[in-house]
């Protein structure tokens, strides 16, 4: 457990450490040396004493250098042992003249080890994380809180600390609580306040500053794009430049935008089709509104239907569905799957009463994974529309940045003497008597960036409005809680990426899928989401995906929905593990993974691998005659324009099809080898899902549900 903790608090970030040293146990006492059987002095022991405790602190700073950092290797030693009365016998006058000389040195040595853990901690400087001091949030550890259930108001009083002032038209997000909008801001007396020699309060003036309903951001987290009005989830897209080609109306075009739905599997040209049928020489009885496409979407499902276990497996965290026997052989189900999926990557395999074309209607084929051309784009998800999409999230974060740089530096001019944009009169002694800070024409601009804003230091109390009884429920009355301004756009949600690394500290007999629910912590924030795990390439546009969760050791990188958050920012990903009990089972966080944030961007492209494997029967020079990789004519029709390769690296296409058993004839760049095994690689996108929460009882099904409905069914609950 120790450990586990330790992992969790380092990939959380620590601040400065200091390792204490503790004492419980009373020394050995030289004096009695002679009811031992030693024939060591009583000077002897006293030094292997001393050598012995220098020796283990060295050992405790080398543990604290490796585990914390190279500027954490400060060891404290402090004493903890109680001295009990019963222990020293006082039979004689020199005995108890003895005992108090020892428990007299041994208090002595107490309080210089306590003076000595007072006097280093006055001494070191304190530093936070960097994740928390590199960027501009604004953030709050509270002295005392207070909640008005009448009015849903929740009042937290402390210092404002970070490098940013604090604006209180941004949101406010408190762990474990939610985001919330600010009502107000009233400057606070803090506990340290003295009045004046003559007992008259020195003229505090309770400042009271009130947010801007018209300029602080909406707490409205998913998007809601109209087609009549253009697109409303883009964010670093410049309507300017649609004719430059790069966005152009094909490209922004999702799944369900055209006229008529589009069966699966169909490309836009294949789409394209259906609308190209005359107007004028059918009625509105005869004209197809999309019912061929329905059709043919049933018949695919129906022909995939036992194909579901191997795609989407049944989740093992549905135990109010499954009983602890069919929870235990989905567990080894999954084991089985691991332990094939290492054995033969991505291998499937077809059976004889499938249609392969029908199984695989959704994947294509890419000649090169690295330089093929794949549009991000291409056949969106419907969940899609509802989240928002970065031209270029690095730019937007830059700009960002630059934003903020702008207010600490208007800030810093000022000398932090302001309040919401109102410069305070500081009086300054020199030989003149007192010079009054004057506002100019320059300091304008300063003070427009500046409103609604307070300087960093304050002693203030925020109002947070529209808190629910239930939410304020979960915490302590006494809980120390804490409070942070996000930054512009961090409250929307779009795909985030993380760059993680298994634990090892994990339970590595229950494999990790990916789709599965896992929860995030993710700097101040913490909900739950479906990943998609994948290779991370630096040299390619696309990444593969990871059917499991690698091994502790090595690194991928995790695609879900979730809120922005600009980098750096640490990550830790727990998963709910149920433990057996009498009262029937509870479930345990289990801290699986930790890693940092890379971005958010919705057009990162990961696929989805598959290898559809035979075996050449006869072999002539370049030819080979190839089996048990299709089973029906229609299906070596349909994927002939494909390419084959081999294990042993030759590549190569299909002729033709010999007999009506799906037999084939090859022809590869070189002589194949009898033992050779042909392979034939099929790719298709995958997207992250969303934590179902009251989702409705139509089932994932229906392709024709509106946008109230998806927004109703993809929440995203952030704590």
């Amino acid at each position: 457990r120790g450990d586990r903790v330790l992992s969790a608090v380092k990939g959380q970030g620590l601040p400065r450490i200091i390792t204490l040293l503790a004492r419980t146990e009373h020394d050995p006492d030289p004096e009695g040396a002679d009811d031992l059987m030693t024939t060591q002095s009583a000077k002897s022991i006293r030094r292997s004493n001393v050598k012995r405790k220098a020796d283990l602190k060295k050992y405790v700073s080398r543990f604290a250098t490796t585990e914390f950092g190279v500027n954490n290797e400060k060891v404290v030693e402090v004493d903890l042992t109680v001295q009990d009365d019963g222990e020293i016998a006082m039979d004689e006058d020199n005995e108890a003249a003895a005992a108090a000389t020892t428990t007299n040195a041994a208090e002595h040595v107490r309080k210089t080890l306590a003076a000595s853990f007072v006097r280093t901690l006055c001494t070191i400087s304190a530093s936070a994380s960097k994740w928390v001091s590199q960027l501009p949030r604004s953030h709050i550890l509270s002295d005392n809180h207070t909640y008005d259930a009448s009015a849903e108001e929740l009042h937290i009083t402390g210092y404002i600390r970070g490098l940013a002032p604090f604006d209180v038209n941004s949101l406010m997000h408190v762990p474990n609580l939610g985001t919330f909008h600010c009502k107000s801001l009233k400057r606070a007396r803090h506990p340290y306040y003295r009045k004046k020699g003559n007992g008259m309060d020195a003229g505090f003036d309770e400042k009271v500053i009130h947010s801007d309903p018209e300029t602080r951001e909406s707490l409205q987290m998913f998007a809601t794009p109209d087609a009549l009005d253009g697109e409303q989830n883009l964010i670093g897209f410049d309507g300017d430049d649609d004719d430059d080609g790069n966005f152009n109306d094909d490209d922004n075009k999702k799944e369900g935008d055209d006229d008529f739905a589009r069966p699966a599997g169909w490309s836009d040209y294949q789409s394209a089709w259906l609308g190209a049928v005359d107007e004028n020489s059918l009625n509105g009885d005869e004209f197809d509104h999309g019912e061929l496409a329905k059709q043919l979407n049933q018949k695919s499902s129906s022909a995939t239907a036992s194909v579901a276990p191997i795609d989407d497996a049944m989740e093992l965290e549905d135990a109010n569905q499954v009983s602890e026997e069919e929870r235990k052989a989905l567990l080894e189900q999954r084991r089985k799957e691991e332990q094939e999926h290492q054995e033969f990557p991505d291998e499937v395999q077809v059976m004889e009463d499938e249609n392969a074309k029908d199984r695989f209607a959704r994947y294509r084929s890419l000649k090169n994974f690295r330089k093929s051309h794949w549009d991000p784009k291409e056949n969106l998800p419907d969940s899609y529309a509802a989240i928002y999409h970065f031209a270029n999230f690095r730019a937007t974060q830059r700009s960002v940045m630059l934003e903020m740089k702008d207010l600490m530096k208007a800030s810093d001019d000022c000398g932090r003497a302001f309040w919401d944009g109102e410069l305070k009169q500081s009086k300054s002694k020199g030989g003149d008597g007192a010079d009054v800070a004057m506002i100019s024409e320059e300091d304008e601009d300063d003070d427009d960036i500046l409103e609604g804003c307070v300087p960093t230091g304050s002693y203030v109390t925020i109002t947070l409005e529209k808190v629910s009884q239930e939410a304020y429920n979960g915490i302590s009355a006494d809980s120390l809680l804490s409070l942070v301004s996000l930054l512009p756009h961090e409250n929307k949600v779009s795909v985030v990426h993380m760059g993680l690394s298994k634990t090892s500290t994990s339970d590595s007999e229950t494999p990790i899928k990916s789709k599965d629910t896992l929860i995030f912590r993710c700097g101040w924030r913490t909900w739950s989401g479906r990943p998609v795990f994948s290779q991370h390439n630096l040299n390619s546009d696309k990444h593969k995906m990871e059917r499991f969760m690698p091994p502790p050791g090595g690194f991928f990188a995790a695609s879900v929905f979730g809120p922005v958050t600009y980098t750096p920012s640490p990550v830790l990903v727990f998963r709910q593990k149920k433990t057996d009990d009498a009262d029937g089972g509870s479930a345990d966080l289990e801290m699986v993974a930790i890693g940092s944030m890379l971005g958010s961007d919705a057009d990162r492209i990961v696929i989805k691998r598959i290898v559809l494997t035979g075996y050449p029967v006869r072999v002539h020079k370049r030819f080979a005659t190839v089996k048990y990789m299709f089973y029906k004519p229609e299906d070596v029709k349909w994927f002939k324009p494909a390419g084959l390769v081999t294990k042993h690296g030759l590549q190569g296409n299909i002729e033709d099809c010999i007999g009506d058993h799906g037999t084939m004839k090859c022809l590869f760049n070189a002589p194949i080898k009898q033992h050779d095994t042909v392979c034939l690689p099929l790719y298709k996108r995958i997207f992250p899902k969303f934590v179902p929460v009251n989702a409705p009882s139509g089932g994932d099904g229906d392709d024709t549900r509106t946008m109230r409905s998806i927004r109703n069914r993809d929440v995203l609950i952030v704590k």
